[in-house]
């Protein structure tokens, strides 16, 4: 359905007699890019934007391969994923990349994560978010999620994702997140699958709590640092919160590219130069609630927001946290992506 929704919204884009040069067209998860920073550019720039929005990573991966190309001009996407896309033509390399001079800016350590094809927007972690006005006591290990109590039966929500909805069972076993041992995968699907019954979705959390009638009875979700701001401001209410798990999380980076077949590209170089402009970063940055992979933005920002350790995690949370991997086997892949699949579709067959 959403993919359904997606393809309609980026025809109706295709159609809409707005001329490429006067707007820039991005791809992106929603709330992931502050009004301010919109109003900003668009004053400055004199163009406009324009946002499609996914809530999985399977859907922007089929809206970027399966439709015209050159109806998108940048796309947010995971560090894994660019440089599939980028050997494949469908991203252009940074090589190509002009007048940016405020990349200079960038940790380079988050480049490195994001890769020859994209340059690194903002970082943070995997966890629990949670309902305070339903659970009694906070979630501390991944283990309240695989095994909970019988009150959140039916009210936790999964996501769909061949690495992230298989990691908090890895975690807990202390296991790499990117492991390819098949006995270790198979039991880590048959407890995900006895966990099937207590959950309510597999959407992302914040698509979930913001178009879905069954909202309220959401009350514990594996998700993303930051995500407890938009699912507040959705609630209306103060309601949730963020929690790392005790065995460790995982370290994700969410980058920026500019697509190969986009007519504006010198529009698109203008929006990466501008966000990564120290200031526009970190105010960005402390808007969403997400870590800024700015070096030179860090500093500017609010000396509560620096030392929020669900923001940037303090060393002892670092040190137990794992990355993915960029070189995961296609054979390692397709056994997750069946592993997921199988969990979803006996979930939607309850």
């Amino acid at each position: 359905m959403v993919l359904r929704r997606l393809i309609l919204l980026l025809t109706g884009f295709m159609m809409c007699p707005i001329g490429h040069s006067q707007t820039l067209t991005i791809l992106n998860w929603d709330a992931y890019l502050s009004d301010a920073a919109i109003a900003q550019w668009e004053a400055s720039s004199g163009a406009s934007i324009r946002q499609i929005y996914f809530d999985n990573d399977e859907t922007r991966n089929s809206l970027l391969t399966a439709y015209d190309q050159r109806a998108i001009d940048l796309v947010i996407i995971d560090q894994v994923t660019a440089p599939v896309f980028g050997r494949r033509g469908i991203l252009l390399p940074l090589s190509k990349y002009q007048n940016t001079p405020n990349l200079r800016h960038i940790d380079p350590m988050w480049q490195d994560q994001c890769g020859e094809f994209s340059t690194p927007y903002l970082w943070g972690t995997m966890g629990l978010v949670y309902r305070t006005d339903k659970l009694a006591k906070a979630p501390a290990s991944w283990r309240d999620l695989l095994m909970p109590s019988a009150d959140l039966s039916g009210h936790i929500g999964l996501l769909e994702d061949y690495i992230d909805t298989l990691a908090p069972s890895l975690l807990v076993r202390g296991a790499d997140i990117n492991s390819n041992d098949e006995a270790l995968l198979a039991e880590v699907f048959f407890e995900m699958r006895g966990l099937v019954p207590s959950v309510l979705t597999f959407d992302y959390p914040i698509t979930f709590v913001g178009e879905s009638p069954e909202a309220g009875n959401l009350h514990l979700a594996l998700a993303y640092s930051g995500d407890q701001l938009e699912l507040n401001d959705l609630s209306g209410d103060d309601l949730w919160q963020y929690v790392i798990p005790s065995e460790g999380t995982v370290l994700w980076v969410d980058c920026l590219a500019v697509l190969s077949m986009s007519q504006n590209q010198a529009l698109a170089f203008n929006f990466l130069n501008f966000m990564n402009s120290p200031d526009v970063a970190a105010a960005n940055s402390e808007v969403l609630s997400v870590a800024t992979t700015n070096a030179s933005a860090l500093p500017l920002q609010s000396e509560e927001f620096r030392n929020n350790a669900l923001i940037y995690p303090d060393k002892e949370t670092l040190s137990t946290s794992q990355n993915y991997d960029y070189d995961m086997d296609n054979t390692n892949v397709r056994l997750r992506n069946r592993i997921t699949s199988s969990l979803v579709n006996l979930h939607e067959s309850k």
